[in-house]
């Protein structure tokens, strides 16, 4: 029997788990609906996995420190380094101008490096509509902390690959950071991941230049072996996303590619994978396009 595996983003942490995975399960039983299927998924029928609060801890709370215009007090000149990079690569996608330092980010330090992150992050504020500068921050804080310890990443990819390995194969689908730690787990070699036939991920940051260098940093990049179709969907509004998974943005080795799709995602922002949206169930879980991906993948025979 096929099994269904949930990954949701970042900022998760102190919510109710239960309650997420029923916004996940209401948002794609839209898109089931939408998609003209007779599935309906329940709570028994998906393994919704949550990670959020074990990432908080390893920050070091349920908040965030401050915001403010010189950066976030307490970030390592390489955090800095890592949300400049990602920063500048919105602003590039967007044609937007900064008066932020022409230097790469690895070549600033000190006052330099804060004075070009906060130049970035106010030029996000001020002329990037559908993102601000604390969203940003927030998911590079996530995604950042998620790929440079060792020891959040152990503790929640162990969590992930036995949600993932079980009985029979495994159909996942993940957001955003989620997506990162999926392709984590699945190119390892941990014992009882071997079969997934569809992995889904939904508004992925993979191809962000600073994000793709540090996973590459952790492994070198490879098809993830027990995955047998990867299927990316992403909204171009989408600036937690900015590129497609393509030989260009994501490159893997092997015969295998990963399948680009373009979708519409109403919601504020276009990151968001389950939420409601007048009265509605949206985000990316609930376009159709899931919907048929899941239809086929779980659907009767």
């Amino acid at each position: 029997m096929t099994r269904l595996v949930l990954l949701p983003g970042r900022d998760t942490g102190g919510l109710d788990p239960e309650r997420l995975e029923a916004e996940w399960l209401a948002a794609l039983n839209t898109g089931l609906a939408q998609a003209d299927s007779s599935l309906r998924l329940a709570d028994a029928d998906a393994t919704f996995v949550f990670y959020g609060d074990a990432l908080d801890a390893v920050v070091g709370g349920d908040e965030p420190p401050p915001i403010t215009t010189h950066g976030l007090p307490g970030m390592s000149e390489d955090a800095a380094r890592f949300a400049l990079g990602v920063a500048r690569e919105v602003l590039a996608t967007t044609g937007t101008v900064t008066a932020a330092p022409a230097l790469a980010p690895a070549a600033l330090s000190g006052g330099s490096l804060w004075a070009a992150l906060s130049a970035a992050l106010a030029a996000i504020d001020r002329w990037v509509p559908g993102l601000s500068s604390a969203v940003l921050l927030l998911f590079v804080r996530d995604v950042y902390v998620y790929l440079t310890d060792a020891e959040a990443r152990t503790t929640i990819d162990a969590g992930v690959a036995a949600a993932i390995a079980g009985d029979g194969p495994a159909v996942v689908v993940a957001h955003s950071l989620g997506s990162v730690v999926a392709y984590d787990v699945l190119r390892s070699t941990t014992p009882g991941l071997d079969d997934v036939p569809l992995l889904v991920t939904l508004g992925s940051p993979l191809a962000i230049t600073a994000v793709r260098e540090a996973v590459e940093a952790v492994a070198p990049l490879t098809w993830p072996p027990p995955v047998q179709r990867w299927v990316a969907l992403g909204d171009p509004r989408d600036l937690l996303t900015l590129r497609d998974l393509d030989a260009d943005g994501f490159p893997l080795p092997g015969p295998l590619a990963i399948e680009n799709a373009h979708v519409d995602n109403p919601v504020p922002g276009h990151h968001a994978a389950a939420t409601v949206l007048d009265g509605v169930p949206a985000g990316y879980a609930a376009v159709v396009e899931v919907g048929r991906l899941l239809d086929e993948a779980l659907g009767p025979c």
